[in-house]
C-alpha cells in the first residue's frame, strides 16, 4: 500500500506503523500518488490501486484493514 507522506502526515504515523508491523502488508511513502489536493483534505491510502479514503485519520487503519480481508476472500473485484 501507498501512502503520500504530506497526507495528515503526524496523525497518520501511528496507523502507518501499525500496518508496518504486519508481516502481510508492505507499506511504502510515495511523494505524488496522482490524487492532487486530496492529501490535504482527507486522509488516504492506494492498497493495490483502489484509493481508500476516510473522513478521520484514526478510522484509515480499520477500513484498510477491512479492504485486504475483502480482497482476501475475494468480494473485491479489481
Amino acid at each position: 500500500m501507498k501512502f503520500c507522506p504530506c497526507n495528515f502526515e503526524d496523525e497518520l504515523e501511528a496507523t502507518k506503523g501499525k500496518l508496518r508491523e504486519r508481516e502481510d502488508l508492505e507499506v511504502i511513502e510515495e511523494r505524488c500518488l496522482l490524487y492532487c489536493g486530496q492529501c490535504l483534505m482527507e486522509p488516504f491510502a492506494l492498497v493495490n490501486g483502489k484509493n481508500i479514503v476516510t473522513g478521520k485519520p484514526e478510522e484509515l487503519y480499520e477500513k484498510i484493514n477491512q479492504y485486504v480481508i475483502e480482497m482476501r476472500q475475494g468480494v473485491v473485484v479489481k
